[in-house]
């Protein structure tokens, strides 16, 4: 369920600006009377409870988002101090979701010299439409002398896109090319992974501050 929260935030060391916060299924955005700052959770490299005077906003605790690239946004809200852990809490679930279990890798093994047909009927676009699916965000096929590679993308996770997957209609489509295909399609399975973002000095178990601690701590 999304939830707004009124807010103000500054990004690195300019002016705060008073808006609102909304944590969407693939961005932090951030809304003010003038502009709109949208992060998505994969650009963001930690999420903190601020505990320096820089990492405050009028006195009070604040979210401290760091960025892989760009200065770190600092988010203190209006009314309720206490929301901000709750803030910070929420924020490094959706940056956890967002890393992981996204994609669905398909190979399809060709027949030698099958390489130029397959290619002009990949040009014709796949057997659905990608708008549609509420739960795809990228697809991309990719061919090589002898493999058709098959990538599906999800934000919600791999298991969003079983309906896709199973549909005997997908499968039904490329059956018809019966003459190139040398065997079953297979899915690839993910055994090693590295994003520059990921780092293990992020990562605390401490507890996130209540109201009145005003010493703050590591979220993520």
């Amino acid at each position: 369920m999304e939830r707004s929260y009124g807010v103000v935030w500054k990004e690195g060391s300019r002016a705060p600006v008073p808006g609102k916060l909304e944590l969407l299924p693939r961005v932090l955005r951030l809304q003010g009377l003038d502009s709109t700052q949208e992060v998505p959770y994969e650009a963001v490299a930690a999420i903190r409870v601020g505990r320096s005077v820089s990492d405050r906003i009028n006195g009070g605790p604040s979210v401290v988002v760091e960025r892989n690239l760009g200065d770190p946004i600092t988010i203190a809200t209006v009314a309720q101090p206490s929301v901000v852990g709750e803030i910070a809490e929420r924020l490094a679930a959706l940056r956890l979701g967002a890393q992981t279990g996204r994609l669905v890798v398909v190979i399809v093994p060709l027949k030698p010299d099958a390489h130029a047909s397959v290619s002009r009927l990949l040009k014709q676009g796949p057997p659905f439409d990608p708008a549609a699916l509420e739960a795809l965000d990228r697809h991309e096929v990719f061919l090589t002398s002898d493999e058709a590679v098959f990538v599906f993308e999800s934000h919600l996770g791999s298991d969003a896109l079983a309906p896709l997957l199973s549909d005997p209609k997908l499968w039904e489509a490329v059956s018809a090319w019966g003459e190139y295909i040398a065997g079953p399609p297979r899915v690839a399975e993910e055994v090693f992974s590295w994003s520059r973002s990921e780092s293990e000095d992020d990562v605390s178990f401490l507890p996130t501050p209540g109201p009145g601690d005003s010493d703050g701590g590591d979220i993520y």
